[in-house]
């Protein structure tokens, strides 16, 4: 009998006074009352007002919440269930003989979009430590993608993040949220580096790297629910914040700021792993010895007019253009301009195969300054 059930016996048997344990008239209110999640879940705050200490209980195993200052964190699970679920989080003092319920909804499940079409995407390939994740629903606009990874379940991070960029995405009231957290999607926790805290030597007592984005948390500000999912562990990697906060920040800087445009651009961020790759160690250097990029890049697709009004796949060689970024893993590393076929070469993987016409081969370093 779990104690969202013993609650609801002992509430009513309940004969102990509130009144001699809280000298004031007892409030709990909860702002939402109702929550609504997607299949993927995902995690939403519930602010709390009260002038009690309280309690939490759930009615359902696949959600979980976090009690902070003033608020709730609920955490849900990602559904397979072909229907909607439904449960209860009820938040109460059983002495003082008052309750507050908040329902949570979840949608049902249903097969992610063709990614067929997404001009993103890199080729699927097939390798037994590799999983594919689809975040195909914006929460702030289930209409736009957010993005899409390739996740290798033996290096604990993902091999590439492929994800669209235009002004909807980064124009709202958005934060930095900093909401670290497994991701929801597919990927099991136990492959997932805990990086509640940061990236250690083994055993712990030395941070040594940052938590890197692919996606940057920049590139999500419609909302702080669109920008909490920058921050789902499947998208960092251990990177030395000498690289992070330099050279790297400013190719993402240049991406979101000067090379964005009114049609879609298209960006996979990717790390490689040369021979001779070392290790950095999650929760606090107690945890899961996680892979250390020896590289990282970026290879980018758009339109050369920004403003045509043609999705790529739609547009000539002639109207395209694409470029590709190599970075060294050390600090302060020069990025090395390229063409999108030679970081192919370097990492064996294919770009933009939706987009037959990118020009691949070629690019205009003036155009990318």
């Amino acid at each position: 009998m779990n104690r969202f059930i013993l609650y609801l016996i002992g509430l009513s048997l309940a004969i102990v006074s509130c009144t001699k344990a809280e000298p004031t008239t007892p409030i709990i209110s909860v702002t939402p009352e109702v929550l609504n999640f997607e299949a993927e879940g995902g995690s939403q705050r519930v602010t709390v007002t009260t002038n009690i200490t309280y309690d939490i209980s759930e009615s359902a195993d696949w959600l979980s919440c976090e009690k902070g200052n003033g608020e709730i964190k609920v955490v849900v699970a990602a559904s397979t269930e072909k229907n909607p679920r439904r449960a209860n989080i009820l938040i109460w003092n059983l002495d003082c003989d008052i309750a507050k319920s908040i329902q949570v909804i979840q949608a049902a499940y249903t097969q992610p979009i063709n990614i067929e079409g997404w001009a993103e995407m890199p080729a699927k390939a097939e390798n037994v430590n590799w999983e594919y994740g689809y975040h195909d629903k914006l929460p702030s606009n289930n209409k736009l993608r957010n993005y899409s990874f390739c996740f290798d379940k033996e290096k604990h991070c993902a091999l590439w993040v492929a994800y669209p960029l235009h002004k909807c995405y980064i124009e709202g009231d958005g934060h930095r949220t900093e909401d670290w957290e497994y991701d929801p999607c597919c990927i099991e926790d136990k492959y997932e580096p805990n990086l509640k805290y940061s990236y250690y030597s083994q055993g712990g007592g030395t941070n040594t790297h940052s938590k890197g984005h692919h996606l940057p948390s920049a590139d999500r500000l419609a909302s702080d629910e669109d920008n909490a999912t920058t921050f789902y562990f499947t998208n960092m990697t251990p990177q030395l914040q000498s690289l992070n906060g330099s050279t790297w920040a400013s190719l993402e800087g240049n991406i979101t700021n000067k090379w964005i445009c009114s049609d879609t651009l298209y960006v996979v961020t990717g790390a490689h792993f040369a021979e001779g790759y070392g290790y950095a160690y999650d929760n606090k250097g107690m945890g899961k010895a996680c892979a250390v990029p020896t590289h990282y890049y970026k290879v980018i697709l758009r339109t050369k007019s920004g403003k045509s009004g043609k999705w790529v796949g739609d547009c000539s060689a002639s109207e395209l253009q694409c470029v590709g970024f190599w970075f060294e893993h050390k600090g302060n590393a020069p990025r090395q301009t390229m063409s999108v076929a030679e970081i192919e070469e370097k990492t064996g993987f294919t770009f933009f195969p939706n987009v037959p016409n990118a020009p691949k081969s070629t690019y205009n370093a003036s155009d990318w300054q």
